[in-house]
């Protein structure tokens, strides 16, 4: 089954992709779960939980911006707060019994870890994230996980909808979160995908310059 790790709501400053359409959208792509990663809170998370997603499983997250890196929580329940230490990130996401991603790790212009990232104790790393240029911090990301044993995951990262699901994961049949996430922890995963197109991208920074307000956080 194909699922999108890594999707940005209007729930984040720099995304302006209602819940809804993400729903739908994802639907018609094919993905069977998705998870709603916002910037360093959780209401987007929590509101697409309570709307019609019937056949597409949600994935409780969060993109958390720690001391040393952007770092993905899957699987929590309580929002966990920016600026602590990657470690200390880590630590409080498995307390929650959810799992730690290596968000673009080597895309440092964007916020990744950079070589901490082959010492923390995360759970899985993205290999295919689509918003890159070149494709050189998906590259090391991808020679990391092999040299480590470390599960890949494909996530768009996506801040608007027709970005989803440009890279995504594959795993075997899940019936819920739990699943999902034991699956991705024992390396039943693979990562596929495209860069997110250029003509895209540059709508949504034209778009996000344009922007004189954050959203509402509720």
């Amino acid at each position: 089954m194909k699922i999108d790790t890594h999707i940005h709501s209007n729930y984040s400053y720099d995304s302006a992709a209602k819940l809804e359409d993400i729903i739908k959208y994802s639907k018609n792509i094919g993905l069977k779960a998705i998870a709603i990663t916002d910037h360093d809170n959780i209401n987007g998370t929590n509101k697409i939980k309570e709307m019609d997603h019937e056949d597409l499983i949600i994935i409780p997250g969060e993109e958390i911006s720690s001391k040393s890196g952007h770092v993905i929580a899957l699987g929590i329940q309580e929002h966990i707060k920016a600026l602590q230490t990657t470690p200390e990130t880590i630590d409080q996401i498995h307390e929650q019994g959810g799992i730690a991603i290596a968000a673009h790790p080597y895309c440092l212009y964007r916020s990744g870890m950079g070589k901490i990232v082959e010492e923390v104790n995360i759970d899985a790393i993205e290999t295919m994230n689509s918003r890159f240029i070149f494709g050189i911090s998906n590259y090391r990301a991808k020679k990391l996980s092999k040299k480590k044993n470390i599960p890949a995951i494909g996530a768009s990262d996506a801040h608007f909808i027709k970005g989803i699901g440009s890279c995504y994961t594959q795993i075997p049949n899940a019936d819920n979160v739990d699943e999902i996430l034991n699956h991705i922890k024992k390396g039943n995963s693979s990562a596929h995908g495209v860069r997110t197109p250029f003509q895209l991208i540059i709508k949504e920074t034209i778009r996000k310059r344009g922007r004189k307000t954050k959203p509402k956080v509720e």
